[in-house]
């Protein structure tokens, strides 16, 4: 695998994101890491069925639909994924007896599902032809890590976009740790955002979410979320946590400043504008009050 031309490393794709793009939610956003994109939806605090009824807090339903085909296991394990990163954040509590559901749909996503020979044993290594060449490991995951970190920043921003109480602000991100041929010696380099046709040549990568909030991660971050595939060491993972972490911060920084330009809280309101009262002669004042005084006691006569 050849190294990155168009970014360095440690560089993001170009970011987006939109909010209230859906007219009939209560809460929608769209967020997008270069050519991977993921629409959230919220609906709630609604009305919920009686079997699913808590008396102290809201019913958190979250419900993930992939680009193509229908949802399978990989889909239920990334919604209880978001459920159980969620349901700590959210103030639950505030809304009893309701529903508050969850939409995620992704919109566009290269496919990286089983483009390499697949086994579930991972010390088989063949070629296409089955003459048993030294080959990588093939991964066949399916949904691509960058998908999977648009998912939680997307259903975060449909939840700030509903009005929904949170205690504070989840970001995610993904790395991957990418061969890199130097010379006769074969090295790992670790990419932030990796793209699929990275991520296809992995031997892992991580998508890392961090809340930040008053106590819940302040401004520095407080990883609340690894999800790791692949073979890695414990620095590499510590490494690509500490990577992670700034491009979270990168990410809320942007995340804010799209925010304040959707709903006009950028800066300092403009100051109040005075007029300064017109000059009054004394002269004509005088002649003013005499006249008014000659008025009064011709009405009381």
């Amino acid at each position: 695998m050849t190294a990155r031309t168009d970014r360095q490393a440690t560089a993001l794709r170009p970011l987006a994101l939109s909010q209230g793009t859906l007219s009939r939610a209560d809460g929608s956003a769209q967020f997008t890491f270069g050519n991977v994109s993921v629409l959230g939806s919220v609906t709630g605090p609604a009305e919920v069925r009686l079997r699913d009824e808590l008396v102290d807090r809201a019913t958190l339903e979250i419900n993930v639909r992939p680009l193509r085909g229908q949802g399978g296991p990989p889909i239920k394990a990334a919604a209880s994924t978001l459920s159980q990163l969620f349901a700590p954040l959210i103030l639950l509590h505030l809304y009893p007896r309701a529903l508050i559901q969850h939409t995620l749909q992704t919109i566009s996503s290269p496919s990286t599902t089983f483009t390499k020979p697949f086994s579930t044993d991972p010390s088989l290594r063949s070629d296409d032809k089955g003459k048993g060449k030294e080959l990588e490991a093939p991964r066949g995951t399916g949904v691509g890590a960058g998908e999977k970190a648009a998912r939680i920043n997307a259903a975060m921003m449909a939840l700030v976009d509903a009005g929904v109480q949170c205690r504070g602000m989840l970001v995610a991100v993904a790395v991957a740790f990418v061969p890199v041929q130097d010379g006769e010696a074969d090295d790992e380099e670790m990419r932030l955002d990796p793209t699929s046709a990275e991520e296809e040549e992995a031997t892992s990568t991580h998508v890392f979410a961090f809340s930040f909030g008053q106590g819940v991660g302040g401004t520095e971050g407080t990883c609340v979320g690894v999800d790791s595939v692949g073979t890695f060491s414990e620095d590499q993972l510590f490494d690509a946590q500490d990577l992670a972490q700034t491009a979270c911060q990168t990410i809320l920084a942007f995340i804010r400043k799209s925010v304040e330009t959707k709903y006009g809280v950028e800066g300092a309101p403009p100051p109040a504008q005075v007029k300064t009262a017109p000059e009054v002669d004394m002269h004509d004042a005088e002649v003013a009050e005499e006249s008014e005084d000659d008025d009064r006691v011709m009405i009381e006569a």
